[in-house]
Formats: structure tokens, C-alpha cells, sequence
């Protein structure tokens, strides 16, 4: 009997453990998140659109037959309005699809509709004498363009137009303005237990989709800036696109940069190569960041180092950023509430630095590079190592 009284006493306590545990995460979760100010002089709109590619029949879909449509976000920089909206992190129908995707994962990260961007729903563009570059940026495989705010707001605030695309069917779920929900299809995502051998043809497949989504938003951008009837019309400076991309999305573009001659410059944020990509050279600028690969340099830093390699000598750079893990480009560090972080940390998913640096380090890098390359700033971040960013071992050839 005192053996029973005995457990029925631990198991009580656990019990009240978790039961406290949940409360904890369940409130942590809902208490507003301000995501870190934008660093450059613009205040930031954003707009979101639904294309739709008729010459395209969806390879990725569920059903056949049906064109290639996709939601783009657009941020740029804006002017200040006193009726400007904040945008919310996700719409309300997003939010909803979301939380139903990640089950019991959402009491790991921030109420997505707690979370306070920097970004004003369609408000005006800014002024300025010469037309906005435009970035197209790809998020990896499953996250959103939403999941890379910190970043789309922050080189909007230095004068871009950024053009996040979520990839239909690849991504976890999508909510097009009708309030359709899309969700991931078998034949948009690489399955978990795959051997190398599948993941390489697999993905090879799907990047030709994804590089076909970056030329369509590159016509489409085109489109854009010529229609009278555009918050945008002339103000898209097309002679100077970049692309860029986290993960599978940074893979992609460095794969329409080889191929594409409208990409200007490009960087991949710690993005593994795919065999379609062994065979030919980047001719225009290229950056590659890495997560920490101090200890060793397995498959995926030597990938990255043939992107590296495969970018035309004098405008080739690699950084791997000590302390960073995969998801340290994103805002997923941020999302974290802190009794989550560990667990994350201890999976290899973040690293060992504070949320925000890795976004930090990521912005401040790409600003510098888009900067020289598609509007001949200088920057002394890109002549070598930095006192501001001891994390960065820099490389250029």
C-alpha cells in the first residue's frame, strides 16, 4: 500500500509538471511578439497577389491538369501614412490553416497572430528619383515567405522591392484570396525516408518547377511595372533583379542564375546543391552563407562550397556563420518561446546564438551584397572580415 500511495504521488506529480508546463507555453505563446525594427531609412508596405501561369499545367498538383498558381508577397518601400493598417504576420484564414497543420507543435512558437510585423497593409510606395530593384525570394521547402519577414522587411527598408512566392503544393499550406486552402502534395515534397539517390532526383524535379515559378514572377514583375493601373506601374527598375532563398529555395537560386540571364546577383542561405546544378557556372555575382560546419564540412557544406566554386571568379562569396544551425536565417529562432529554445537547440535546429543574430547577420550581409551588385554601393562588409560580425569567417574569390 505505501508502495502504491508512493507512486500515485509521482505520477501526481508529473501530471501537475506537464499540466503546469502547457500552461506556461500556452501563455508565453499568446503575449504579443514585436519583431526586431528594419534597419534602413523606408518605412515598409505590403501586398499580396494571386497568379495564375495558364502556360503551365501543375506538375506538383493533386489533380491533373490545372495551371500552375501561385500567392505572391510583395514588400517594398513605402510612405508613411496615417491610415496605414500593420499587417498582420499571417492573415486570420492563414493562421487558422496553419495551427491546423502543426497540431501540438504550435505551443512551441508565438500565437502567429500575436506576432507584430513593421510591414503597412497596401499602403502608398515610396518616393525616389530612379525605380526599385526588385529580389525574388524563395523560402525552403515547406516554410512560407511569411517565415522570412524579418529579412523581406528589412532589405525593403533599404530601398527594395521584394517578391516572396510560396510554392504550391511544397509548401506546408497555402490560402489563396478566395479562401481556398492548398496543402502539400506527395508529389511536391521529398519523403522522408527517401535514399540519397531519390532525394537528388526528387528534388532535381521539383527545382525546375520552382526555377520555372522564378521566371514566371520575373515576367510577371515585367507585367507589373508596364500596367497603368499598378501601385507599381514604372517604378520596378527590371534591368535589376536578384534572387534569393533559404535552404531548397536558396538551392533555386543559384539554379536560375546559371540559366537566366535577368538575375543580376544572387545568394543562397545555407541551401544544398543538387546535381542539375553541377553543370554549369553562375556568370554574374554570387553569395553563399552556411550555417557552422567548423567541426566538419559533411555533404551539405561541400555542396555549398561547389556553388562557391561554380560562381565566376571576383564576385564569389562564402561565409559560414559560427553558431548557426539551419533555421537561424529565419524567423523561427524568434518564434521560439524561450522554454521551447532548448529543445530546438538539443534537435540541431538553431544554433547557439540569441534569436535575432542570425537574421541580423543574414540582413546585414545581403543588404551589402545587393547593394554593390544591383546599385554599385560599396560596402566594407565585402572586403573581408568584419569587427561587426566576429561570427563570420569570409571568404572571396
Amino acid at each position: 500500500m505505501k508502495a502504491f500511495k508512493t507512486a500515485l504521488v509521482v505520477v501526481l506529480v508529473i501530471v501537475a509538471g506537464c499540466a503546469s508546463l502547457v500552461a506556461s507555453l500556452i501563455l508565453t505563446r499568446n503575449t504579443p511578439l514585436d519583431l526586431p525594427t528594419p534597419t534602413g531609412a523606408y518605412s515598409v508596405g505590403r501586398r499580396q497577389y494571386d497568379w495564375v501561369d495558364r502556360a503551365r499545367t501543375d506538375p506538383l498538383a493533386d489533380q491533373p491538369g490545372i495551371p500552375r498558381k501561385l500567392t505572391v508577397w510583395v514588400w517594398y518601400p513605402a510612405a508613411t501614412h496615417h491610415a496605414a493598417i500593420r499587417a498582420p504576420y499571417l492573415p486570420p484564414t492563414w493562421v487558422q490553416a496553419r495551427n491546423a497543420d502543426q497540431g501540438v507543435g504550435i505551443l512551441m512558437e508565438h500565437n502567429f497572430a500575436t506576432i507584430r510585423t513593421n510591414s503597412l497593409t497596401d499602403a502608398p510606395l515610396a518616393d525616389s528619383q530612379r525605380p526599385f530593384p526588385v529580389l525574388i525570394m524563395e523560402p525552403g521547402m515547406g516554410p512560407l515567405p511569411s517565415d522570412y519577414t524579418v529579412l523581406a522587411e528589412d532589405l525593403a527598408s533599404h530601398g527594395y522591392v521584394v517578391v516572396g512566392i510560396n510554392p504550391t503544393y511544397t509548401s506546408f499550406v497555402i490560402v489563396f484570396a478566395d479562401g481556398h486552402v492548398v496543402r502539400r502534395s506527395a508529389s511536391g515534397a521529398i519523403p522522408d525516408l527517401a535514399t540519397p539517390a531519390m532525394v537528388d532526383q526528387i528534388g532535381n524535379r521539383i527545382m525546375n518547377v520552382w526555377a520555372s515559378d522564378v521566371r514566371f514572377a520575373m515576367d510577371q514583375i515585367d507585367r507589373t511595372n508596364a500596367d497603368q493601373a499598378s501601385p507599381f506601374y514604372g517604378r520596378l527598375d527590371v534591368t535589376r533583379i536578384g534572387v534569393f532563398g533559404h535552404s531548397f529555395g536558396g538551392a533555386t537560386a543559384f539554379y536560375v542564375c546559371q540559366h537566366d540571364p535577368r538575375c543580376k546577383a544572387g545568394a543562397n542561405l545555407d541551401g544544398t546543391m543538387f546535381s542539375v546544378e553541377l553543370h554549369a557556372t553562375v556568370q554574374h555575382p554570387f553569395l553563399v552563407m552556411t550555417e557552422d560546419y567548423t567541426s566538419s564540412c559533411d555533404r551539405n557544406c561541400m555542396s555549398m562550397r561547389q556553388m562557391y566554386e561554380h560562381t565566376q571568379a571576383g564576385a564569389a562569396y562564402l561565409l559560414m556563420v559560427r553558431g548557426a544551425r539551419h533555421f537561424d536565417f529565419s524567423d523561427l529562432p524568434g518564434r521560439q518561446v524561450p522554454l521551447a529554445r532548448p529543445f530546438f537547440q538539443l534537435l540541431g535546429v538553431t544554433g547557439s546564438m540569441s534569436p535575432e543574430r542570425g537574421e541580423q547577420i543574414a540582413s546585414a550581409y545581403l543588404v551589402a551584397f545587393f547593394d554593390r551588385y544591383l546599385r554599385d554601393f560599396e560596402s566594407p562588409l565585402l572586403s573581408g572580415p568584419s569587427q561587426s560580425y566576429p561570427e563570420v569567417q569570409f571568404s572571396r574569390r
